[in-house]
């Protein structure tokens, strides 16, 4: 733990400002190595390419359900080049964004994008068509190379205690020790915890995401109930970035590490938190953090969510950030299958930096036809049951796909849309939802005709 006086914090935060400022001469120094071809190499096109790849089997169905399509998708987008055979690929979580957001980048030198701050997908296209064009792999462009390896977690939403029990071991087996999910107001948190404890390896953790939605009188109590189970590892956004002396309580109650996302910077002076995540985040903004954090002296994580081209981009910008020790998360083996050729294995937790130019990574673009035009699954009627011990029983329809509706099922409010029954919302109720999903039963259709407007209450016994 640590304070820092206002005076030393303000400090601290120019110092860091001015080491990140001389990100863009440094893009003037690359590209005035590259030499002739580096200086009219041009972008002639940007193509997107949207995958749907299954989901494993352990969680395919409660994944859809759960968060939708949108999250099963990913897009893939190949910079073209005026050089022939000179593309950048990225790898960018969800469909495919608006054309009119890459007109920019078409008929300009990609060296001129080294520092943008935009478009994380885009970003890692820049850097894995720059370093190909230098015969570089990506990290010589960011930085001196710290580590080889980086430590990785596995990731997954909130289910039923026995679900997350088979969600520690899946992600166990295929080479994690960390899992990393968001706590919802429809399951209670300790008993996830108790099972996952049961069945957690020696040495699995899991880190909990709560959301940054609650305040700090109904989150201290779980977080410290919380600390009795082996496997838990950290709390991410514990309450509302608001409140930062309530942070400071947190921090202060626990031995759980506690982790920032979204919050604001000054809590790495401020003595809110032991880490930071930069989520998403193109190379200069995630550098940024880790400047920051460099000189507080506590590490950061990143969060990049995609597949493994996705994955190569944040472990070669981790063997770079001399704070990137956290576990990063990264959904590279979320999917059955991935469109590179090269796999990147999970071992004991880490993942090792690929080698050669760029990314280090090459295009199977049999995979990326075939994944192109896979079929995609769509919705389908279910209901949400969320039962409390001795209370109501709530029934309600939810529809991920619908906008703006792909995290309702973390917070209740947003899931009922309405006056909320039953116990005020928190992550230690004792409350359990399931998915009821029956249309051939008369029961469920009387249900489901009754939830047309809204949800149906029943009354606890």
């Amino acid at each position: 733990m640590f304070t820092t006086s206002l005076m030393q914090r303000r400090e601290f935060l120019t110092t860091t400002a001015s080491l990140c400022a001389i990100k863009p001469a440094f893009c003037e120094t690359m590209k005035q190595r590259g030499g002739r071809m580096a200086s009219r190499l041009r972008i002639t096109s940007i193509e997107p390419h949207t995958i749907c790849i299954p989901y494993h089997p352990v969680n395919h169905d409660y994944l859809f359900k759960y968060h939708g399509i949108r999250l099963q998708l990913r897009t893939i987008y190949i910079l073209k080049t005026n050089q022939p055979g000179l593309e950048g690929y990225g790898d960018a979580w969800g469909p495919a964004m608006d054309e009119s957001n890459l007109e920019k980048y078409i008929g300009t030198n990609p060296f001129e994008w080294l520092a943008d701050t935009k478009l994380i997908g885009i970003n890692m296209a820049i850097y894995d068509l720059v370093g190909k064009c230098l015969d570089l792999p990506v990290w010589k462009l960011i930085g001196a190379k710290v580590r080889n390896k980086v430590p990785v977690s596995a990731w997954t939403c909130s289910r039923p205690p026995r679900m997350m029990a088979e969600e520690v071991t899946h992600a166990a087996k295929q080479g994690y020790t960390w899992l990393k999910y968001h706590v919802d107001e429809v399951q209670n948190v300790i008993a996830q915890a108790e099972a996952m404890d049961r069945v957690a390896p020696a040495g699995f953790k899991v880190h909990y995401d709560f959301n940054a939605n609650q305040d700090v009188e109904t989150v201290a109590p779980v977080v410290k109930e919380l600390e009795r189970f082996t496997v838990s590892g950290r709390i991410e956004d514990p309450i509302v970035a608001d409140d930062p002396d309530g942070w400071v309580k947190i921090r202060n109650m626990t031995d759980l590490p506690i982790l920032g996302h979204h919050a604001p910077t000054s809590f790495v002076a401020g003595g809110q938190v032991d880490g930071m995540m930069s989520g998403h985040a193109p190379v200069r903004q995630a550098a940024k953090l880790d400047a920051i954090a460099e000189q507080a002296g506590i590490p950061i994580m990143l969060q990049n969510a995609g597949g493994t081209m996705n994955q190569s981009f944040l472990v070669h910008q981790a063997c770079v950030f001399n704070t990137a020790t956290i576990d990063h998360v990264n959904l590279a083996r979320m999917w059955v299958d991935d469109i590179s050729n090269e796999q990147m294995p999970v071992t004991n937790g880490y993942v090792e930096l690929p080698k050669g130019p760029g990314l280090g990574m090459t295009l199977n673009r049999d995979k990326l036809a075939k994944y192109e035009h896979a079929p995609r699954r769509t919705y389908e009627p279910f209901i949400v049951v969320i039962k409390y011990a001795d209370g109501p029983t709530i029934y309600v329809r939810h529809n991920p796909d619908l906008p703006n509706s792909t995290d309702n099922m973390r917070f209740l409010g947003r899931l009922i849309k309405g006056e909320i029954p039953g116990p005020k919302p928190a992550y230690d109720n004792d409350v359990k939802a399931e998915f009821w999903q029956e249309p051939s039963s008369s029961e469920w259709q009387q249900m489901w005709n009754r939830t047309v407007s809204g949800h149906v209450v029943k009354a606890g016994i």
